[in-house]
């Protein structure tokens, strides 16, 4: 490993930069979300997806398919295929556009939604020829958005069932979206007969819209059977199947992906019940301080807490998804740090060394911003004080918690929301771009530390272990956690905050983000700055956003509407009485 602030013969190397990197903005620049994040994201909402929000589209495909094989004979190539699945996608589209009088489906994410509105508005496109009519740029559509998701829901037969004539479909759990010839598995077949259900009769299915231009109002009736929101109408026909496709009722056992979703799902409706009960809107905030600290902010007083007492049946998901909220905020502290690094060596042309950044996010107005938010003394250094005696300020007495060890996880659990407040000092307030952000960093950075440790189940620290694939890339709290106890001991708490956060600003902030730039390369997101010998020489770029993480919260709660588990009533979420009854079946309350 390069050591930043000493090199030796052995730490001697060369960076030669050719070229300005395009200033393309920069994405996730410490690896956090796509790598570590995304892979705890990926268990707990197997096949949901920032970009799969709807779910009429994982029975809409399989139908489009089916026709698609039916039309045109089983020794058809796939290319053929999937323009027959793209003409039935853009007259679902248009034809759901059509018939909300030139709005898209309610709850949004209807794929060509835009061009669609378009061509509604102008009578003179009656008849279209949806041939011509290239509603997204990707020449799969909207399917490519939804592919990876059916491929592994199990809804098409793999690679390897198609090889050996294996029409089982049979639950596999490996990950890919490739997809072969795109034959359908009995999974899919069922999907596809239910969704068939919902249009039968309609006269679109006796058009040619391979050969034909099509009247709008062919097009505005197949919407109204075949829109996104008319899935809530379908009963009899998709709706208890794709339940049945996301609550994995099909699939035995816990130790899978699969289980995870099913668990997540019934999470969410627990947490729009609490809500509820309690005058909340269901947020990501309220899922956060459930899941994290088993405890909601009274909607009538932001001093009062309500505490909430998960049923056991959800225990191990919660605890899943607390440890995903750690890794969240591990990642506002990190890429706060960034940011402040990257503001330092800005106005510096022959850059700076660590040591001369922190004494610069030591200076006088930092300390006033810092001791006016937290209580901390004007006069004196954050990074002359320790982790414990820092923590001691914030109200957690370190001491008495190292030595109780694990039983100190009540404790701990008991203490105020620090990090939801700190997290809010940075963002909310925007502190990330004033001079006291990197300070509030690194109180985040050990308020996590200490409840990951001492208030957190082993068996869900290895889970996130277990997400680390590669050591020297994969950022994660335990492996941040092991390098300073590595270098500094167990009581690394008793070292001063600028001992410590020097190690995790060379190894976890300007390591890594090189690493994240040479990675992506040319083209992809540009650096913020680049080493030269032992100091950091900025690149002329800012960077003053940090991700908050859990993208998939708003396709969980749409993919929720559209099974018609909860409804929005009144401003805020409510279990619907199949939702109601449905969750009092799993958790018997």
């Amino acid at each position: 490993m390069i050591d930043l602030e000493r090199p030796g013969n052995d730490d001697r190397y060369l960076l030669y930069w050719n070229a300005e990197l395009p200033t393309s903005g920069v994405a996730d620049p410490l690896g956090l979300t796509l790598r570590v994040g995304a892979r705890l994201s990926d268990e707990l909402s197997y096949c949901i997806t920032s970009i799969t929000p709807r779910a009429r589209y994982y029975s809409f495909f399989p139908w489009a398919f089916k026709r698609a094989w039916d039309a045109l004979g089983q020794n058809t190539e796939l290319p053929q295929v999937m323009s027959h699945v793209l003409s039935d996608e853009r007259a679902m589209a248009l034809g759901a556009v059509l018939h909300h009088g030139g709005q898209p489906c309610e709850g949004g994410a209807l794929q060509g939604s835009n061009g669609a509105q378009s061509i509604a508005s102008d009578l003179g496109r009656d008849p279209i020829d949806l041939r011509a009519w290239k509603h997204l740029e990707d020449k799969e559509g909207g399917f490519a958005a939804y592919k990876g998701s059916l491929i592994n829901l199990g809804v098409f037969l793999s690679e390897e069932q198609e090889d050996r004539n294996d029409d089982k479909g049979d639950f596999d759990e490996k990950q890919t979206d490739q997809l072969s010839a795109g034959r359908l598995s009995p999974l899919g077949m069922e999907l596809a007969r239910s969704f068939s259900k919902a249009v039968a009769e309609t006269a679109y299915l006796q058009a040619r819209p391979d050969r034909d231009a099509l009247p709008f109002e062919l097009l505005n009736e197949f919407g109204g059977r075949a829109g996104l929101c008319e899935l809530q109408k379908a009963d009899g026909c998709d709706l208890e199947p794709l339940r049945s496709l996301f609550f994995a009722t099909e699939i035995q056992g816990e130790d899978n992906s699969h289980y995870r979703r099913r668990m997540s799902l019934l999470l969410f409706m627990y947490a729009a019940k609490v809500a509820d009960a309690n005058g909340l809107v269901l947020s990501r905030e309220v899922i956060d301080h459930l899941t994290f600290y088993r405890r909601l902010k009274s909607p009538s007083d932001e001093q009062s807490e309500i505490v909430i007492t998960i049923p056991e049946e959800l225990d191990d998901i919660a605890e899943r998804w607390r440890v995903f909220h750690f890794h969240n905020y591990l990642t506002v502290s990190l890429e706060s740090l960034l940011a402040g690094i990257a503001r330092s060596v800005r106005g510096h042309p022959a850059g700076l060394t660590i040591e001369e950044i922190v004494q610069d996010f030591d200076s006088a107005d930092a300390r006033v911003s810092l001791a006016d938010k937290l209580p901390l003394n004007p006069t004196e250094s954050f990074w002359d004080l320790t982790p414990a005696s820092t923590l001691a300020r914030m109200g957690i007495e370190t001491d008495a918690l190292l030595e109780i060890g694990q039983d100190g996880s009540e404790k701990l659990r008991s203490c105020k929301m620090i990090e939801h407040q700190l997290r809010s000092f940075l963002v909310d307030e925007g502190m990330v771009t004033g001079p006291a952000g990197p300070a509030i960093a690194g109180i985040l950075l050990f308020t996590l530390a200490i409840r990951f440790r001492y208030a957190t189940h082993k068996r869900h620290q290895g889970w996130n272990r277990r997400k680390v694939l590669d050591q020297t890339n994969d950022v994660s709290l335990p492996g941040l956690l092991d390098g300073l106890e590595s270098q500094f001991g167990s009581d690394w708490w008793q070292r001063s905050n600028r001992t410590v956060l020097k190690r995790v600003l060379s190894r976890h902030v300007i390591r890594q983000h090189e690493a994240m730039s040479y990675e992506r390369g040319v083209g992809g997101s540009p650096s913020l700055f680049h080493l030269e010998g032992t100091r950091i020489v900025g690149n002329d770029i800012n960077r003053d956003d940090v991700d908050l993480g859990n993208a998939r919260f708003p396709s969980i709660i749409q993919i929720l509407r559209d099974l018609r588990l909860i409804t929005d009533q009144e401003s805020r979420q409510k279990l619907t009485n199949d939702g109601a009854a449905l969750l009092a079946s799993c958790i018997g309350s």
